[in-house]
């Protein structure tokens, strides 16, 4: 009996030291701030209490028959652990609605404004707790849960089992649901710790209920809560190094658990953290930019909770504003950037800083995490000027992350896809064709290549989009079906920005031969604007080309300021003329006059001329007269996908 009181008492010190570890732990790393902390705590502390009472019960046991003041402490402990106990399973349910991102208080606001029965359960939820206390409090009056024999023995009673036991495998096991509905959004760590942490309860709590006098409960709840320290509570993985905020990864996780249990969120983000001359000398000598982005996560920590910042890296800042009305965001806003209107003190030295604020959200402007990210670090377009960016402006912002990100991705889901546009002989009969980039992204549909193709070229992704075109033409061509169909060229646009690297004639000519078809099916176009910027490197790699067999036009001729000399001395074979220079002639005798010395010069220059933009009869037959040599338009057929094309030429006469 001895021995097994000895061991029942070493079993209980060892929850009780275990709990205490955990505590001073906890406190000592500073996780205090946060709900779930708190919780936490409690939980430990309630273990604690219940180990210190298991400590005195099983002391006394042995002096209860003989002495009445041991009974009464007897019966205090048991009284104390009973009301400490039973509150440790809804304490670890609220504990675990913290961790999978159910955040209680907030879910409690939105329930109760949004709907009846939320308010109703919830409602419920906090009266059982509160019967099952007071239950156990009036034990004493009504024995309904334990009681004493006049031989000072202790007995359960019926309401141990339905207010004790029975409540707590109830909440054991709502809180089991809310865990495996939330599972897919926890991180490996967190979920072996709760699943360890359930089955070490568990098992206490089924052993301890057969096996009374065994009274290893404590301890293994205790065990259990051990690896919530080390892998729930412990944040270092979500916590960026250098400053006192989260991380984007912490972000992720966090807004997905946000999204999962439907709690509205709006995302204020501080971007664009540029700093003036000044900063250059903060730090001996050199901008410590560190120190200055440590500065402004200080100061956010100052006008909200520090755990609903995260720190998404190149001076960008995520706040996560809960409960927060569009007014009170604006509100905010607008105090943070007032506070970057004023000089920072850096180590001594006044420096100022300039951001731009946006006010994202979730899931009404955002779906998910990622596309947040997204916001915060794509290019703000230029005709947005404001410093807070919400409402339509935002929508500008918004659709260029949407466009950058279907741009990123648009290679590997097939969103890309080759159209053409005929071109025939003044005589209707058929010449080539223009291959011109369509993307479709299945999210958000028809993009046009005026919006794609800068985002595309600021990506340095263009070169990868201008060889797919190049290649589906190739493989188009090696079909035979244009030679086939009287097409001497397929026209290719190419990019100015990557004709200038260096290689790239030889890397184009690789492509080609790898596809095995004649160079001279393929006629490169250079918008005029661009070809002006470097006429001696463009030359070079033009000649370097048509050496190797490949065609050049000039694009959209009659629109930019080139200097006409150097333009026409590039190798190109053909000039196409912009179709307002058409549409401009049928209205004025001015227009008029300048198409014809446009076409007059060009076969003067020996280059052939190629109209664009021809929609009518009437057109073509002022363009017979003044001896242009091809036509592209409308009147033929607008850009239509490959099989249409084939179709087209393959069955339709322009011929009188």
């Amino acid at each position: 009996m001895v021995i097994y009181t000895d061991l029942s008492f070493g079993i209980a010190l060892s929850a009780l030291m275990i709990c205490l570890a955990n505590l001073v732990y906890t406190i000592m790393d500073g996780h205090t701030k946060k709900t779930q902390n708190r919780i936490f705590i409690l939980l430990l502390s309630l273990l604690s209490v219940n180990a210190i009472c298991e400590l005195v019960n099983i002391r006394a046991s042995e002096d209860v028959m003989i002495s009445e003041r041991i009974f009464f402490i007897s019966r205090l402990s048991k009284y104390i652990y009973f009301l400490s106990h039973s509150l440790i399973a809804p304490a670890l349910f609220y504990y675990l609605s913290f961790v999978v991102g159910r955040n209680v208080k907030i879910e409690f606001k939105r329930q109760a404004s949004q709907s009846s029965l939320g308010y109703i359960r919830s409602i419920a939820l906090w009266a059982v707790v509160i019967i099952s206390e007071l239950v156990i409090a009036f034990n004493p009056l009504t024995n309904w849960c334990w009681y004493y024999t006049s031989g000072r023995q202790f007995h359960r009673a019926w309401g141990e089992y339905i207010f004790i036991y029975l409540l707590s495998g109830f909440w054991s096991f709502a809180a089991f649901i809310l865990v495996m509905m939330s599972w897919n959004i926890l991180t490996k760590s967190r979920k072996r710790s709760i699943a360890v942490c359930f089955f070490l309860a568990m098992s206490g709590v089924i052993i301890q209920l057969f096996y009374m006098n065994f009274r290893v409960e404590v301890l293994l709840e205790s065990v259990g809560f051990s690896g919530a320290l080390l892998f729930i509570e412990n944040e270092d993985d979500r916590k960026d190094v250098e400053l006192n905020a989260y991380n984007s990864a912490a972000f992720l996780v966090d807004m997905k658990a946000t999204l999962k249990n439907h709690i509205p969120v709006q995302i204020m983000i501080v971007r664009g953290i540029r700093f003036d001359k000044t900063a250059n000398t903060v730090v001996y000598g050199k901008m410590n930019r560190d120190v200055i982005i440590r500065s402004v996560s200080d100061y956010l920590g100052t006008v909200v909770k520090q755990h609903y910042i995260y720190y998404l890296g190149h001076g960008r800042f995520a706040v996560a504003l809960y409960g927060f009305t569009d007014e009170k965001s604006q509100q905010l806003a607008k105090k943070v950037l007032s506070r970057f209107g004023a000089a920072w003190k850096i180590n001594g030295t006044d420096i100022f800083l300039s951001v731009r604020i946006l006010l994202v959200r979730m899931p009404e402007r955002a779906k998910n995490a990622e596309e947040v990210i997204y916001i915060a670090e794509c290019p703000i377009p230029e005709r947005v000027q404001e410093r807070i960016i919400d409402g339509k402006s935002l929508d500008w912002v918004i659709r260029r992350a949407a466009v950058e990100k279907a741009v990123t991705n648009g290679l590997e889901h097939g969103s890309f896809e080759v159209y053409y546009q005929p071109t025939y002989n003044i005589d209707k009969t058929l010449h080539g064709a223009e291959a011109l980039l369509r993307m479709n992204d299945e999210k958000m549909g028809l993009i046009y290549p005026d919006e794609f193709i800068p985002i595309a070229e600021q990506l340095g992704i263009i070169d990868r989009i201008d060889e797919f075109v190049l290649k589906e033409v190739c493989r188009f061509i090696y079909t035979g079906i244009p030679e086939k169909n009287g097409m001497t060229c397929i026209n290719v646009n190419l990019s100015v920005q990557e004709c200038m690297k260096e290689g790239f004639a030889e890397h184009i000519s690789s492509v080609v031969e790898a596809e095995s078809v004649l160079k001279n099916m393929i006629n490169f176009e250079i918008t005029e604007s661009v070809a002006a910027k470097d006429y001696t490197h463009l030359a070079e790699v033009i000649d370097r080309l048509k050496k190797e067999g490949f065609r050049f036009s000039i694009d959209d001729y009659g629109t930019g300021y080139s200097n006409m000399t150097s333009l026409f001395s590039l190798g190109v074979d053909i000039i196409k003329i912009d179709k307002s220079i058409l549409w401009n002639s049928e209205k004025s005798v001015h227009g008029m006059t300048l198409l014809v010395t446009l076409i007059e010069m060009i076969h003067k220059m020996d280059k052939r001329a190629l109209m664009e933009g021809v929609e009518t009869e009437s057109q073509i037959n002022i363009l017979k007269k003044l001896g242009c040599d091809y036509m592209q338009g409308y009147y033929f057929s607008k850009p239509i996908a490959r099989d249409d094309f084939i179709k087209l030429i393959e069955t339709k006469s322009f011929n009188n």
